[in-house]
């Protein structure tokens, strides 16, 4: 895998994560005990919601830069 390649998924993992922990802490929500309380559906739920905000934050990240500030 290319730099550039690593880089952007570095990146699409710490927006996500970033994302997810701020709903999270906005709504007063504790990991732990969520994971816990999960049935087996809702954690696949959360998986797949998670691939598909990977996708897009790759997809937004690969996008040449002067059609990002054309989106601004």
């Amino acid at each position: 895998m290319s730099d550039s390649l690593k880089n952007s998924k570095v990146l699409s993992d710490k927006v996500i994560d970033l994302l997810v922990s701020n709903t999270f802490q906005k709504n007063g929500v504790n990991i732990d005990k969520a994971k816990k309380k999960l049935t087996d559906e809702q954690k696949q739920a959360f998986k797949e919601l998670v691939e598909d905000l990977t996708k897009q934050v790759n997809s937004f990240v690969k996008q040449p830069s002067s059609k990002q500030e054309n989106s601004k």
